[in-house]
């Protein structure tokens, strides 16, 4: 028998999703299985999967520890590396606020948000590695409850990147997101001498493959709906400092509605 208890970074989600973390290697169908069957037990009596977990709750699995370490890819923990090298090698992130809960981040212009591939080193592999430097996260923790970043900037855009430490502060802050709770502005230099505040309208479509984006004044098939707001705040004759707004905010919208 496996004994799995429920820490504070694995509560607040369903008992099936936290399964499907602690066992990999265990298909869908089969953890029902086991749920029915009683071989995998919460706080000592049949669940369902759908119960949402709380600190402290106990989850038993009654398996051989053959089924078990094959299940939980026991012995394989995950590969760290990736972290370590970026927490090393990006330099220039540094970090504005930090408590139990979450992180705020200051990305520099010319750092990824998230890997676009598998060799890329970015700020939210820093985060992680950060977490893992200062012991607050470990490899073991990482295989239910892996830390993330909640909002994306453009690589060439700097500015505050916010991610939850904790599965708690993660969920709060994806639901400030969600919900607009937190206002993001944007400062900008443009070409040319702009006097007034503007909120302008338009729809954008984006080519996926070659991650280019246009503009239309009218709707086209497929172009999403667009809106920014911009407020001139000092000009020197030939480039205006800008603060906008985004009340959408779609892929590289303020570097093409602007242009």
């Amino acid at each position: 028998m496996q004994l799995l208890t429920i820490g504070k970074n694995q509560a607040g989600q369903r008992l099936d999703k936290f399964l499907k973390k602690a066992l990999p290697n265990a298909g869908t169908g089969f953890l029902y299985k086991m749920l029915r069957k009683k071989n995998i037990t919460l706080n000592g009596k049949r669940a369902e999967g759908k119960e949402i977990l709380a600190q402290g709750d106990e989850v038993k699995c009654f398996f051989s520890e053959e089924t078990y370490a094959s299940l939980s890819g026991a012995g394989a923990a995950e590969d760290t590396s990736d972290y370590r090298k970026a927490y090393r090698s990006l330099k220039d992130i540094s970090v504005l606020y930090e408590d139990e809960n979450i992180l705020l981040l200051n990305k520099p212009a010319g750092v990824l948000t998230q890997k676009a591939k598998p060799e890329d080193l970015s700020l939210n592999e820093w985060m992680i590695g950060y977490l893992l430097y200062h012991k607050v996260i470990s490899e073991q923790s990482l295989q239910t409850f892996k830390p993330s970043v909640c909002n994306r900037l453009d690589k060439n855009t700097s500015g505050i990147i916010a991610a939850g430490k904790s599965l708690a502060g993660l969920q709060e802050l994806s639901e400030l997101f969600h919900d607009r709770t937190v206002h993001k502005e944007y400062l900008c230099i443009v070409k040319g001498v702009l006097r007034e505040k503007k909120h302008i309208k338009g729809y954008l479509y984006k080519d996926t493959k070659q991650n280019k984006v246009a503009i239309y004044k009218q709707k086209q098939k497929e172009a999403q709906p667009i809106e920014t707001v911009y407020e001139p705040l000092e000009d020197n004759g030939e480039v205006t400092l800008l603060k906008v707004g985004l009340i959408t905010g779609r892929t590289h919208q303020i570097r093409a509605h602007l242009a």
